[in-house]
């Protein structure tokens, strides 16, 4: 059953991406900024779905609870893929109302995708041994990135070709898409039904964690379905009780805050004024997306070592001192309007957020009494969905009315601050927590 199971991932991995990818990432930025000419506050919009999505992930888990997972997951992989494929409706709008009839569809895309995300891990938790799991979900997350990476190339090149080529690329990659949910369901789900009648809630464990950098909070159920209130009021009382946490959340709340605020303006910058505004379609989207989830898948099995030996607050300073190289390159990339450094730049934030990755989904257990580790997890998707509505939206503004490029300085400053804050903290580090390695 497990073989079966896998064989059926594998396939719906190979092909359901093909409609996701369209709706995830830098490449609807680019497609905003250059076909729809869409302005800074419009990308930051598209920037910060993922935290309405991060938000959703909680109602999601709610409503899963006592259904079966397989076929909710596929419900929400339909409202994906009809979500994409409605995006070819666009090219019969007005410019300006097909760019916010996009937005929405990749929000709303974003949101459904949260839930799949989440539900999933459930399913992989039932049907992969504890032995195997890590390895079979690797396997899985590295066939779906790159499936993400071929189709965004493949598009951006045939947008190069014929920009208005989007009102077939998007409903072709749906229909793709639709043969992976068919595959998924043909998934059946081990001992489901205890599971139902139990009604436990299961925290997916580190190795479910799909690959992702700090802008998608994955895979996070509030503990004993309490609902959101009573998440909230676990994680405040967190931060009230520990200090050195508090502390530590500070400085990742601000070094997250940067490159967060940092997106919109990049995205908008590479694709209207340092690539050609109406072309240039892979040339943006290499740059903004593919360099750094290469570098990042590249780099993650370097950081953990590191991780491994030190507690997480001395991990941070290498971590966020790789931040500020790149914050630097970037800024000055932006103001000499060079892009082969903006590019250079992009490699490092690859590999900041390699080892960004481990320190965000697992760095909590340097602090968290065995007892308390979901609930020290459960600020984690606090802060970062409060940074991620506040970021982007705050990078627009100030790019558009207050500092232009050099708002790329401002995030170079507040990841330098972290870095000190950082530094500070490693100085009274404790040993590393025997559970933490992960």
């Amino acid at each position: 059953m497990v073989r079966l199971s896998y064989r059926y991932e594998m396939r719906s991995a190979l092909t359901y991406p093909l409609a996701a990818s369209l709706a995830e990432g830098a490449f609807t930025g680019v497609v905003a900024a250059k076909y729809f000419h869409a302005s800074a506050f419009l990308i930051a919009v598209i920037a910060a779905a993922p935290m309405f999505g991060n938000i959703m992930a909680m109602v999601w888990a709610e409503m899963a609870r006592n259904r079966r997972k397989v076929p909710f997951v596929n419900l929400l992989q339909l409202g994906v893929v009809l979500c994409t494929a409605a995006v070819a409706l666009t090219a019969f709008q007005p410019r300006e109302v097909g760019a916010w009839t996009f937005a929405g569809l990749i929000i709303l895309a974003r949101v459904l995708a949260s839930g799949i995300i989440t539900i999933r891990s459930v399913i992989w938790r039932l049907n992969y041994p504890r032995a195997v799991r890590g390895q079979i979900i690797g396997r899985i997350t590295m066939v779906a990135t790159a499936v993400l990476a071929t189709t965004t190339l493949a598009g951006s090149a045939w947008l190069d070709r014929n920009p208005a080529a989007y009102m077939y690329l998007y409903p072709a990659a749906a229909a793709l898409g639709a043969i992976g949910i068919w595959q998924f369901s043909r998934i059946r789900v081990r001992r489901e039904w205890k599971q139902l009648r139990s009604q436990r809630v299961y925290t997916p464990r580190p190795e479910s964690l799909a690959t992702t950098d700090e802008a998608n909070v994955l895979n996070y159920e509030p503990r004993n379905g309490r609902g959101v209130l009573a998440f909230v009021a676990d994680a405040l009382e967190v931060l009230r009780s520990d200090p050195f946490y508090r502390r530590y959340q500070r400085w990742q709340f601000l070094s997250g805050f940067s490159f967060m605020m940092m997106t919109p303006p990049l995205l908008y910058l590479v694709s209207t004024q340092l690539t050609n505004p109406r072309s240039d379609y892979l040339l943006a989207t290499f740059i903004l997306q593919i360099i750094p989830m290469v570098f990042l898948l590249g780099s993650v099995q370097l950081w953990a070592p590191l991780y491994d030996r030190v507690h997480i607050t001395v991990f941070r300073v290498t971590q966020t001192g790789v931040s500020v190289a790149a914050h630097l390159l970037m800024w000055m990339g932006a103001a000499l309007g060079e892009l082969w450094l903006i590019a250079a730049a992009q490699v490092l934030v690859g590999i900041s957020n390699g080892g960004g990755n481990l320190a965000w989904n697992l760095g909590h257990n340097d602090f968290a009494p065995a007892e308390k580790v979901g609930i020290y997890m459960g600020v984690h998707v606090m802060l970062t969905g409060l940074r991620g509505s506040l970021a982007p939206f705050a990078g627009a503004f100030l790019f558009n009315h207050l500092m232009g490029r050099h708002v790329f300085a401002l995030c170079l400053a507040f990841s330098v601050a972290a870095w000190i804050g950082f530094i500070l903290m490693a100085r009274q580090a404790p040993p590393k927590h025997p559970a933490a390695s992960g």
